[in-house]
Order: C-alpha cells, then structure tokens, then sequence
C-alpha cells in the first residue's frame, strides 16, 4: 500500500485563517475580494489552485471550489481550508480510495456534513489460494477526515446498516466503516471457503488497504454475532485495531443448555404470562390463531413457506415466543401489555403473538427468514453453537412435535451440506474472548444471548459491562453514568485519542 505521501501532495506552505481587507494578490495587479477569506498574497498568486477561500481563485481557471471545505475530494485544488479557515490537504477520497483498490461511489452527505461512500472490493474466495476466485463485498464509508479515528464495524450479516452511525462513531466524532460478510450477502457458492478464518481475513485485507489513509485510532466494533465476529477478527489479527467493543455477543456450544435457566432470571410473573400465551396458541386457542397469524404473515410480510411446513414454522415461533419478547421487548409496560389467555379473545392473542414473532420483517421460518439467515445457520452448526430453548414440557405435552426444527438453530441454505462441527475452532474463540486483551464486552441482563455471555480472567486485558433492565438492543448509552465513563476510559487508553 503507498503512502498518502506517494498519493498525493501534502501541503507544504503555511497558510493564515483569515485576510486582510482589502489587498492586492500576485504582484499586485488583481484586487483582493472582500469575501476572499485566506490570506491575500494567495489570491491570483500563481501559487496553485486555493479552494475553500470564500470566492473562487483565478489560479483554478474555474475548476475550484470557493466554499470552504468543498476542495476536498477535488483534484484540481491544490490548497485547501475548511470552514474554519484552516488549512487542510487536499487529498482526493475517491481518488484515494480507488487506489486503494476499492471500487467507489459517492453518496452525498451526512446532516452534520460527513461524505458518504458505497465502497466494492473485490475478495479472494480463499485468502492462502489467490486462484481460488473472488466474491464481492459491499462495504459503506461515513467520512469525517483522515485523521479522524475510524469505527470499523461487523454487522455479523450482510450490510444492512448502510449510512446508520453508530453510537460509537458519534462518540469518537470519527469516520465509519461497514463490513459486509462474504456468503450472506448472496455472493459465493462453495461453502468450504466459510470459516471465521475467512472472513477475518477479509476484514484484514480491509484494514491492510485503508491504514496508511486513516492514520489516527481504529476500533472494531459489532453486536450480537457482529460482536463475535469482530472478536475472531482480533484474535486472529492482534494488532489491526486499537480496541474492540463486542455488543450482546455470545459465546455458545451445540445445544447449550445454559440457555434454560436464564428465564428463571426474568421477572417470574411476565414470563407466566408469556407461557401461559404460548401454550394457547399451541393448544386450545390455535384452530384460531395459526391461520391468522399465516394470514398476517402472507399479506403484511409477504412471506411464503416452501422449504418448511407452515405448521412447523408457526410451532417454531411459539417455542421461541418468550425468547424473542425478551430479547427485544421485555420492559414493564410490555409485561403490562401481556392479554390475559384465560379471558382473551382469539384476536387480542394473534396481535399479541404476531406482534412479537414478526420483529425480523420476515416470519420465522419462512423462505425469506432462511434465505436471510441461512448463512448464518451454517456458521453456527460449523463452530458457533446456538442456544438450546425450553421445549421438554411442550413435547412432553403433544404441543409440538420432539424433532422439531428451531429458529435458532435453524436451517443451512437450501443445496448446501450441513457442516461437522469444528469444536477446536469454537473452544480458541471462546479462550481468546476470557484470556485475551483489548476486549470490552456489553451485555444486558435482560438479553437472553447474556446466556452465553463472557466472563473475562481477572488477569487478561479484556473487560466487561453490564447493562441493567436492557434487553439485546442495549448500546453504550443504554450503561449507567460510571460505566459509560469507564467504558470511554478503556478506549481512551487504548485509542490514544481524547473521547469529548
């Protein structure tokens, strides 16, 4: 990778952030504009193209920008000054950036002014195999400056977040970039290349190409499976980021049955509640409420169900029905909003079910639930475990079938062999998570993925926070006052930057 130096030109001469009125530039000849806001002598000066100077300069034969901070992204400018008249490069982001091999399309702007980027690179299929074919990966970039520190995040799906900023980014006033992930994004048809490995080596390669251009502070952040990702990623490349901050993410083993206890953790008289309503729509209320719910689901989703019976995925969603109120609901005014099943109707209980079951936008099981996760299914069957959820008494009960599949674990994608679990692969990770360094982790106790939560050795360098009454939404200003401080420490320290 070239320097920025190689690239482009740094600025070499002094510049003042304001004029005197009036003046003359160049020799004398041509009269200074009043709107004309750097220093005077540059002004017509035969000193290359200045931009961001209030009024364009002759010396750009009107290929300049005048308002400040315009002749960024400029390859005619030759100085430049942003808003508060001070002096910056000129550095091309688009021209940059395809040097660095990406293919860039500029997207406008932020509210708050930050250039937005839709970004292509072109990954090899296996990194250790340069013959081994590329895919693309689709990447989004909110740029703020070269210097600014950088949030590199994993989404741990495709890139569906776009130009979303992340707390994070807003945190550090820094640049953004999403990562896509290689096979859920529909790039990509031999499943052998998909190993946490790989996609930390595309994360790397990332990082290797972009470095020498953002020169202050990386941090890798994620949630959920993001979160994990972005762990593998530092176990496998140490030094590629300053810091990592894992959300909600979760640290598991096939069938993990630590997973059953956590709803003895929830407020006993909600969960009650959302048992007592999973077990009438699999039972007495359910002649009424599955075909609704199918109804809903076709109509207001537009979901189809030919991989799986839609009797099975409906059977599937009551199981994880309590799961999911917690993990995306769970305050008191949502236990409040529980119907009461011994007096409600066949209505109140679909709004109530659907309500829940319906938070991916697709419905659980459905064609487009698997076409979405079904990577990701792979991953977990692969190396990543899934929780086990509390089924025994409800097939103890004949309301679901003991075969049952679940949402959680869910289904591969369609063609693709089930994987042989690679459990030295999931016991490095989850060694690095509790002994590793650089680590923050934030869970919430309301989340049931806090389940699979990690504990980090007193003596490693990783660190944990605890968010109280949150569910897996929960973000950094979901912690409390000194956590959030404490958390700003740990960056601050490892960032080497001054979080305001």
């Amino acid at each position: 990778m070239k320097s920025i130096v190689r690239l482009v030109p740094l600025l070499l001469l002094p510049f003042a952030s304001g004029c005197p009125d009036g003046g003359v530039g160049g020799e004398g000849e041509t009269p200074v504009p009043p709107e004309w806001t750097c220093d005077a002598q540059r002004f017509n000066g035969s000193d290359g193209c200045d931009c961001g100077c209030g009024v364009p300069d002759p010396d750009c034969e009107g290929t300049g920008s005048a308002d400040p901070g315009t002749g960024v992204d400029n390859p005619a400018c030759d100085a430049c000054f942003n808003v508060d008249g001070k002096a910056q490069s000129c550095i091309s982001v688009t021209a940059a950036l395809e040097a660095a091999g990406f293919i860039v399309s500029p997207a406008g702007k932020s509210d708050d002014g930050a250039e937005l980027y839709d970004l292509t690179l072109l990954q090899v299929n296996d990194h250790q195999d340069a013959q081994s074919g590329t895919h693309e990966q689709y990447l989004t970039l909110i740029h703020r400056g070269f210097d600014r520190p950088m949030n590199l995040i994993s989404t741990g799906y495709s890139n569906y977040l776009g130009f979303d900023q992340d707390e994070l980014t807003t945190l550090l006033e820094g640049n953004q970039l999403v990562l896509d992930k290689r096979f859920h994004n529909g790039n990509g048809d031999d499943f052998s290349h998909f190993t946490r490995k790989q996609v930390a080596d595309d994360a790397h390669d990332v990082v290797v190409r972009l470095h020498d251009l953002y020169t202050s502070a990386w941090i890798g952040s994620g949630f959920s499976n993001g979160g994990v990702d972005m762990v593998s990623f530092r176990q496998h490349y140490p030094d590629d980021v300053d810091a990592t901050v894992a959300f909600g993410a979760p640290f598991m083993v096939p069938e993990d049955a630590r997973f059953l206890s956590f709803f003895d953790t929830v407020d006993a008289a909600c969960q009650d509640r959302l048992e007592a309503i999973q077990r009438a729509v699999l039972g007495a209320q359910r002649m009424a409420v599955e075909p609704a719910v199918q109804a809903r689901s076709a109509d207001e989703l537009g979901d189809t169900f030919t991989r799986v019976e839609p009797a099975r995925a409906f059977e599937a969603a009551a199981l994880s029905y309590p799961w999911l109120f917690w993990q995306y609901f769970g305050t008191p005014d949502d236990c409040a909003g529980l119907p009461d099943p011994a007096t409600a109707t066949a209505e109140d209980l679909t709004s109530a079910f659907f309500g829940v079951t319906s938070i991916f936008g697709t419905y659980p099981m459905s064609d487009a639930y698997l076409s979405f996760f079904g990577a990701y299914f792979y991953e977990v069957q692969q190396s990543s475990g899934w929780p086990a959820l509390p089924r025994a008494e409800l097939v103890a009960e004949g309301l679901i079938p003991a075969d049952l599949v679940d949402m959680e674990r869910g289904l591969v994608p369609e063609g693709v062999t089930a994987p042989v679990f690679d459990a030295a692969e999931n016991s490095a990770l989850a060694e690095f998570a509790r002994l590793g360094d650089g680590v923050a982790f934030v869970y919430s106790d309301q989340d049931p993925w806090s389940a699979g939560a990690v504990t980090p050795a007193a003596m490693s360098g990783n660190i944990r926070f605890n968010v109280t009454n949150g569910n897996h939404l929960a973000t950094f200003s979901s912690l409390s006052e000194p956590d959030r401080a404490a958390l700003s420490a740990f960056l601050e320290e490892r960032l080497g930057v001054e979080i305001p």
